[in-house]
Formats: C-alpha cells, structure tokens, sequence
C-alpha cells in the first residue's frame, strides 16, 4: 500500500508544471450523456441521452473555484430498452419525452496541486432544473392531476442541489479538457402536481460531461528571467563559402561539411548539415510549410506540407474522418456535416431539410416510391377483432411522417376478409378494421378529408380460402395513394 501511494504521490510531482491556474477566468463548451432517473412509475425510465451547453468558471482562490454551468437535456422512455442504463432511446419507441434546461453554480476545491498536469476536483451547489414531460409524437407538454385536482401541464421550475467530481488535464497554459461527473438532486421546489404524480416523477439525474476550457484575464504568474532565455528561438546559422572545394554548394567546403550531399537551396548549419526547424524531415529552404505542427510528423508531402487526401481543407493529422467524398462539407475534425441527419452528407444532399427519421434515395431526398404502389397491410386478426397490430402501427407512423409532408396526396384505405362467416357481417367487419386504420392515421396528424373508407368484406381473394395461411393473407388491408 506504502508503495502504491509513493508511485501516485510521484506521478502528481512530475506533472507539476502546467500554467492552467495562472488565468483567473474561463469559458468553455460542454457535451456528453444524462440520465433522468428515481421514477417510481416505469414509463419515466429513461435511457442515457446526449446533452450539450457551456460553462464559465472563476478561479477566486488558488484551491477554489465559481463556476457557472448551462446544458439542455432529452430523454425518452423508449420501450425497446431493457434497462434504464441503455444508450440512446428512439422516439419512435417512446410514449414520453423528458426535456430539461439545468442552470448550475458550483464550487470546486483541488485536491491536489492546482497546477499539475492532471488535477482532480471535487464540487458542490445548487441550480435550477426547468423540466417538462411531453408526447413525442406531437411534441405538445402532457397534462396531470394538479395540487386542487385540476389539469395542469406537466412542467416544473425545480430547485437542486448538485455534486460533481471531475479530472482537469492541462493541455496547454490556456486550454484545459476536463471530465466531470454530476449527480443532481431534484428537491421538488415548484413541482406543484398531485402527491401520487409527485411520487412517480424523476427525482434524481445524473451527468457525464467532457469540456473543453479556454482560460483568460488576470494572469499572475512570476516571470523569472532564465526564462527568455529558454524563449529565444535556435538561431540559424549559414555557413559563407570558404576557400576550396564546395561540391554541394552549401557555403561549407567539403574539408570541413559533415553533410557533402546536402540537397540545393536547403539551409544548413555551420557543419553543413540540413536545418529543420518544425522537424518534418524537410529542411528548411525546400519546405514550403516552415511551420508545420510536429504532430504532423510522418503525415507531410515532399514540399513539407501537411498531406490532406481527401482534399477537405483538413490535413490528414487532424482529420478524423480521412476519406471523405469530394464536395462533402465537414466540421473542424474533418467528418460529415449531415444537418437533417439523413446520412447523406451536406454539400452532397439535394434536400438539405429533409424531415428526420424519412427514408431519402441516395441524393438525399425523400423516397416516395411508395405512395407509386398500392400498400397492403397484413394484419394477424383474432376472430371478429378489428384492431392494428404493433408491427402494422409503426409502419403507419412511418407512412403518416411522408403522409404530413406531401400533403396533396389522397387515399382509399379497403379492408377484406376471408369467407369464414356470413356476408353480411364480414363486409361489417372489413370496414370496421379499415375505419379503425383511418382513425389510427388521423391521430398522426393526417386530414380526414385525404381518406376514404372501404369495406370490401369477402372479396379479391388472393390466396385460397382452404387454409389458415391462405384465409390469414385474404384478411387484409390496403391502402392506393392518388392525387
């Protein structure tokens, strides 16, 4: 144990010698993953989801800082999920949705030397959590039972009280990157609703955050002067030519040159041997790019040059997405900018705002190839049962997104049935089950004057009627899109 903390306590020593706590303020961005959680009811479990904001902090002692904080939060209570720790929910799955804006002021204490390389914190305070619960499919906040028994939006303004324990890593004396994770406490402070709604809501969530930190003003530190010293750039030192032979034609004769085949036009030292200042193994003199970044070493053409394959406006060193299609607009790491999310990228994308979640053909806009052919629906109904089954409802809300887009569309929607039973009542029937889809179409948003309703009963079979795999595919409906 002895000598697990020595080796910690040296790896804090070496690190020593950053300058992030030299600058008394700070911005930064903010991203990462939150997880509303402590729902008593299961339809508010809820999976991690992506959140994003900014900070600002203020060192206000060299141990001590303010920080204020701002993120969005949303979160669904996707079905499919088996656990409320799953990644990722899809409003397609979901009944409800959880959207927040926290507001947050901290105070972080070091523990340990606020100047090391790597610097861990450990934070305390209260905010603010605006929060609503609303339905996916109309994005409209959902209503319940109220404080007098009343109809009241589900929202609140909640007062919290926050912990967070993050890792600073200096990367520079003015950027920092730091990861934090946040737990916050939701107290109940204006959430007025009913006290079985109270008890079923969420009252915890917790955070993940990563930031990056650009630090500014103030700057206090000692300025010692062995240090210009060390500032001073390595003088280039260019040999004149002296007496004798110079086959290379460097300026340093060969009696005295440790590098005779130095390449013309490359800058050499006093001995005669190539300078290459941003080391890229192009010397100076022949390197059109003199002040290359050395993390591109290995990455740069003959002239020195940082080598962009993808002819992006991103060198291959910074890129993170190095064979992007020509034309593709990207973001500063070099990926695909893909606005509508669509997965074809802008620049390439013929619709650029296309509704999200639509199918699109390879140009990026929408595939209305299915409103070209009739669509049928097989629905597995139980005897004399009329309802759509939850395969059958997705497809619908697929449909009814294209529906609500090109709305000068118009449809018949026809059921069938097989021949078990009389006449009479399986005409009934069949229009039953095609009023029950027309109805299920229209809470999706779709105008009831687009649709009109058939019962066709027991007619245009297509298959025999003398099985049930026969009799199960003449129990249909289809729909046929005109305009």
């Amino acid at each position: 144990m002895k000598k697990l903390l020595y080796i910690l306590s040296l790896l804090l020593l070496c690190s020593s010698y950053s300058y992030g706590y030299d600058y008394t303020y700070y911005i930064g961005l903010r991203g990462g993953m939150s997880h509303p959680m402590g729902a008593t009811a299961d339809t508010l479990t809820m999976p991690f989801e992506k959140t994003v904001g900014g900070i600002f902090g203020y060192h206000f002692h060299r141990n001590y800082i303010f920080e204020f904080g701002y993120t969005t939060h949303e979160n669904y209570n996707d079905s499919t999920k088996n656990s409320s720790f799953d990644f990722n929910g899809s409003p397609l799955n979901a009944t409800q949705q959880w959207k927040a804006s926290r507001y947050s002021v901290m105070m972080y204490r070091s523990l340990n030397n606020p100047d090391a390389k790597i610097n861990l914190q450990l934070g305390v305070g209260v905010g603010l959590l605006n929060w609503d619960v609303r339905d996916p499919a109309t994005d409209t906040i959902l209503n319940v039972t109220g404080l007098h028994d009343d109809q009241v939006d589900y929202d609140a303004s909640e007062l919290i009280f926050s912990s967070a324990l993050g890792i600073n890593y200096n990367l520079s004396s003015k950027w920092t990157f730091s990861t934090d994770i946040a737990y916050d406490y939701l107290s109940g402070g204006g959430a007025e609703f009913d006290p079985v709604v109270k008890i079923q809501r969420n009252k915890q969530q917790l955070s993940v955050f990563a930031s990056l930190k650009f630090l500014f003003g103030g700057f206090k530190k000692t300025n010692w002067k062995s240090d210009e010293t060390w500032r001073q750039p390595a003088q280039i030192v260019v040999s004149k030519k002296r007496s004798g032979i110079d086959s290379d034609g460097d300026g340093v004769s060969d009696s005295k040159d440790k590098c005779p085949e130095t390449a013309s036009g490359a800058m050499v030292d006093k001995k005669g041997c190539p300078i290459d200042s941003d080391g890229d193994s192009v010397p100076d003199g022949l390197d059109h790019c003199p002040g290359t970044n050395r993390a591109a070493y290995g990455a740069v053409d003959i002239n020195g040059c940082p080598i962009d394959s993808d002819f992006d406006g991103i060198a291959d060193y910074l890129d993170n997405c190095p064979n992007n299609k020509k034309g593709a607009h990207v973001d500063e790491s070099g990926c695909p900018v893909d606005s509508d999310g669509d997965s074809v990228p802008d620049g390439l994308d013929d619709c650029p705002n296309t509704l999200f979640g639509v199918d699109v053909d390879k140009n990026g806009c929408i595939d209305l190839t299915i409103l070209s052919k009739t669509l049928v629906l097989n629905i597995d109904y139980l005897p004399g049962s009329f309802e759509v089954d939850p395969n059958n409802r997705k497809r619908l809300k697929d449909l009814s997104r294209i529906l609500n887009f090109v709305k000068d569309v118009r449809f018949d929607i026809s059921g069938y049935t097989d021949n078990i039973g009389t006449t009479v009542a399986n005409k009934k029937l069949s229009e039953k089950r095609a009023r029950r889809v027309r109805d299920y179409l229209v809470g999706l948003g779709i105008d009831a004057d687009r649709i009109k309703v058939f019962g066709l009963g027991e007619t245009n079979f297509v298959e025999s009627n003398k099985t049930s795999a026969g009799r199960a595919k003449n129990r249909r409906i289809e729909i046929m899109f005109y305009k």
